[in-house]
């Protein structure tokens, strides 16, 4: 329905010049607006008062290099989810005459987090060859999540700065309208985020599968073998 209104709105300015009504106002060019994105990576939180039993059953994005007929006991986890916010700020100008109101999008800043936790099974203490290669694997999933993230960041800014374009200029419009409109606009912006995030999200499942293969299991279990600090 977007894009048929600003279809309309477009009409009713070229026809309000077309009849000569050059009183009536209409609305100014639209700005170029202010859009970018923002990433971070919390610090990294630790958690190692679980036993395997426990992280055994928690649920995670991989999938079993060994198959679904072997069973595994988890030695560690990287959980925590990529977040983002989104702050769209909508600015108006609004004429007495006719009560009506221009409406367009003026900043659209997205901030993207990555909130870390690795968690070491209670069985494989500090200062344990184990703990150690448990935890350099675990390393390699938040890896994955930041760099996921910085080669998302062009797409997302991308995809924000074409649906702004896409929204142009609002109006004229009623301005008792004005709310209605102001959250149309937002939550074009909002879809077009979403779905460049959805995108995000399934590259990151990919690569956070590809982290779990067989021969980084059989490397991480080799790594101890024959030590006496396991």
């Amino acid at each position: 329905m977007l894009g048929l209104e600003l279809a309309l709105a477009g009409h009713l300015l070229w026809h309000a010049s077309a009849d000569g009504n050059a009183g009536k106002p209409s609305c100014p060019v639209q700005k170029s607006a202010q859009v970018d994105v923002r990433w971070r990576s919390e610090p990294i939180k630790y958690d190692f008062s679980r036993n395997t039993d426990n992280l055994n059953h928690r649920e995670v994005d991989t999938v079993n290099p060994y198959g679904t007929h072997v069973s595994t006991d988890v030695g560690g986890l990287m959980t925590g989810n990529i977040k983002y916010e989104s702050n769209i700020q909508v600015s108006s100008i609004r004429y007495p005459v006719g009560d009506i109101t221009c409406l367009w999008i003026d900043k659209v800043i997205i901030d993207v987090v990555i909130d870390p936790t690795i968690l070491i099974a209670a069985e494989h203490p500090q200062g344990t060859c184990q703990h150690d290669a448990i935890m350099e694997h675990e390393f390699k999933h938040i890896m994955a999540d930041r760099n996921v993230v910085k080669d998302h960041v062009q797409g997302l800014r991308t995809a924000a700065s074409a649906a702004v374009q896409k929204v142009g200029m609002v109006g004229p419009k009623p301005s008792i309208m004005g709310d209605h409109f102001k959250q149309k606009m937002t939550e074009y912006i909002q879809d077009a985020l979403k779905k460049r995030m959805d995108e995000l999200y399934a590259d990151r499942k990919n690569r956070q599968i590809a982290i779990d293969n067989k021969k980084e299991y059989d490397r991480v279990d080799a790594v101890c073998k024959g030590r006496s600090d396991k």
